[in-house]
């Protein structure tokens, strides 16, 4: 894999990326050198509880992943310390490998986050961290592991001998300013629209290369939209929303199947059902996207998230669809559909960068690009 000491290039600093969705936490590490380059270190996941954080593939990043149950995304200090657990290990690793480089942390969540002050404002699927203060919190559960001090303020800059207050970003927001940052940028005009599908959906705009969060940082939450009034009741409080319609767990129940993973897998090796399940999957996604095109127009949709590794079995019906249904129809340009680079990767990565830009030291370009990324 790409590492700094083979690059040859000087190292300023090191973050960590958390990616905190239902089900699971994602984490990894990245360095930047000198010059802005992003690029990938050799340290993984370790064991925490006896649950063995298993490597990702080999790439410029690698990355670790934990699940969780439900008990510990409704129990929000619990889940803070999962976070701070996995940060502590990232930690240990990075600082033995290079002492005295600063190390920063950012944290991406599926919860409405206050630009602000990083501030939880609400989030459909983890309960326990409603109405939270993630930085402090966080902060705090990391420092109760290490027995170090809280930095001073609520910067996400490093303070040595003290444990900094992460960044703390949207999980789409974050995962849209890795596709729009660490990929080779499209041609022309770039107006992008990022949908992320796992448990849930998240959305982002991009303009220009910027991620645009919204007068509150609440823009992109395009996975409830309301698509069938008359459907089933949504964690957010409303009904029939446009998520209970795509996600991982709608994919799986329509297939009939256990997880949204064995439905592709088994969609990918030709069952009938689990294919008619993931072109559903897809013309919803396409209505969607009409929707959405209406509004935005953007010049591309990209698509991220675990459900995404569906490729062109999930694509083609969405563009299909989007085509039936987007006003103007014929007369107008459609925007593209693709799948996203980073994959589920892209939440970490994202947080990491955002750290490390917060913190004030800018990224400008990425090493070399990123491996294959796994379902959720």
């Amino acid at each position: 894999m790409a590492d700094v000491a083979r690059a040859g290039a000087a190292p300023v600093a090191a973050a960590i990326g958390l990616d905190v969705g239902g089900g699971a936490v994602k984490a990894g590490t990245v360095v930047l050198t000198a010059d802005g380059t992003l690029t990938g270190t050799a340290v993984t996941g370790t064991a925490l509880d006896g649950a063995v954080l298993p490597e990702g593939a080999d790439s410029a990043v690698q990355a670790s992943e934990i699940r969780i149950e439900h008990q510990v995304e409704a129990d929000g200090d619990a889940l803070s310390a999962v976070c701070a657990a996995i940060a502590r290990d990232q930690y240990g690793g990075l600082r033995s490998r290079w002492p005295g480089l600063p190390v920063v942390w950012g944290v991406s969540a599926a919860a409405w986050i206050d630009p602000r002050s990083g501030r939880s404002v609400f989030s459909p699927h983890l309960g326990g961290w409603r109405d939270r203060a993630l930085p402090q919190d966080l902060s705090r559960a990391l420092s109760n592991l290490t027995g170090l001090p809280v930095a001073p303020g609520a910067s996400s800059g490093h303070a040595p001998g003290a444990v900094p207050v992460p960044s703390v970003i949207n999980d789409a927001d974050a995962a849209a300013w890795a596709e729009a940052r660490l990929v080779p940028p499209a041609a022309g005009p770039d107006r992008m629209v990022l949908v992320a599908i796992g448990t849930g959906i998240g959305g982002a705009l991009v303009r220009k290369g910027a991620v645009d969060i919204g007068e509150h940082g609440m823009a992109g939450e395009f996975g409830h939209m309301t698509m069938d009034p008359a459907g089933p009741p949504c964690p957010c409080g409303n009904t029939g929303c446009w998520e209970l319609l795509v996600s991982a767990d709608a994919l799986a129940a329509r297939a009939g199947r256990a997880s949204a993973r064995a439905t592709i897998d088994d969609a990918l090796a030709g069952d009938p059902i689990c294919l008619d399940a993931v072109a559903g999957t897809g013309r919803w996604l396409g209505r969607g996207l009409a929707t959405l095109a209406a509004v935005l127009d953007p010049g591309r949709f990209v698509i991220g998230g675990g459900v995404s590794t569906a490729g062109e079995l999930l694509l083609a019906p969405a563009r299909e669809e989007l085509a039936r249904h987007v006003p103007g129809g014929r007369r107008r340009p459609l925007p593209s559909v693709s799948v996203a680079t980073w994959g589920n990767r892209s939440g970490w990565v994202g947080a990491a960068g955002v750290a490390l830009e917060r913190a004030g030291w800018p990224v400008r370009s990425l090493a070399t690009g990123p491996g294959p990324s796994p379902v959720e």
